[in-house]
């Protein structure tokens, strides 16, 4: 492995290690149903200014591992967490000493860094209310129709096909990171009203625990499939056509055989 690759390496291997101690894995992006507004993310800030923000207040009121991490609750209300510096070797014959920089991040309140580090589900921000999501079909396919240029959709399967077409050409002028969040309503209502007409299914809001105190209303389809019974997601094939960079291009037609069972 050369340096430079290695460098690569090892910054990111540092950055993980440099985490919160407090479990802060997600179980994807966004606010859930019942939790409100997701509070502003933490300012990021160098490490300088970190160590001047403390002043003369207790450093670590709230966590402290020293020379590694602390978190203090300043007299503002605000909370400022602080990665210290540190340093690794690399491996090989001719290791070398690499310097990670310390940084701080500053949250508005203890709240807001609860809220920050607490499991997200991937439609919080995407899909808010899932039952809202499900009254509002006929709206958001009304919509999607004005934004293909005003022509009528058939609901049939072959009319998925469409939607990968202009899929395509917006992925032509647009990153994922781009993409309309009511663009992802849109194709989610119509793609499953269509997945529902086609397997005789039934929307169904279904409760998904995040965390404690916070439930996402996810808008699935339960249907009856080869005689077994199915709940799909359909909002999840969408995501992943408009979202998933590693799945990018790939068409909606080809989700829709897997979710119908007709794959």
């Amino acid at each position: 492995m050369n340096f430079t690759r290695f460098l690569i390496v090892i910054s990111a291997v540092c950055v993980i290690n440099h985490q919160p101690p407090a479990n802060a894995q997600m179980a994807g992006t966004g606010a859930g149903a019942g939790a409100g507004t997701r509070a502003a993310a933490p300012r990021r800030i160098n490490f300088n200014e970190a160590q001047r923000m403390l002043g003369n207040q207790t450093e670590g009121n709230l966590g402290n591992q020293p020379n590694r991490f602390s978190r203090t609750r300043l007299s503002t209300g605000q909370v400022l967490e602080i990665y210290y510096p540190i340093s690794v070797r690399s491996s090989g014959k001719k290791s070398r000493s690499i310097a990670v920089p310390g940084y701080g991040l500053l949250y508005e309140s203890e709240l807001a860094m609860k809220e920050s580090a607490r499991p997200h589900h991937v439609l919080e921000d995407l899909i808010p209310d899932g039952r809202e999501f499900v009254n509002n079909i006929p709206a958001l396919i009304t919509r999607l129709e004005k934004r293909l240029g005003g022509a009528r959709l058939n609901y049939s399967s072959a009319s998925i096909k469409r939607l990968d077409a202009w899929i395509r050409g917006y992925h032509g002028s647009h990153t994922t990171a781009q993409t309309d969040p009511r663009l992802f309503q849109e194709l989610s209502a119509y793609y499953g009203e269509v997945l529902r007409r086609e397997i005789n299914g039934q929307w169904k809001v279904h409760e998904e625990k995040v965390s404690a105190g916070h439930i996402q209303l996810e808008p699935n389809i339960a249907a009856i499939i080869n005689g077994r019974p199915r709940e799909i997601k359909p909002w999840s094939s969408v995501l992943t056509a408009l979202y998933d960079e590693d799945k990018r291009g790939t068409k909606l037609s080809d989700y829709f055989l897997s979710d119908s069972g007709l794959k």
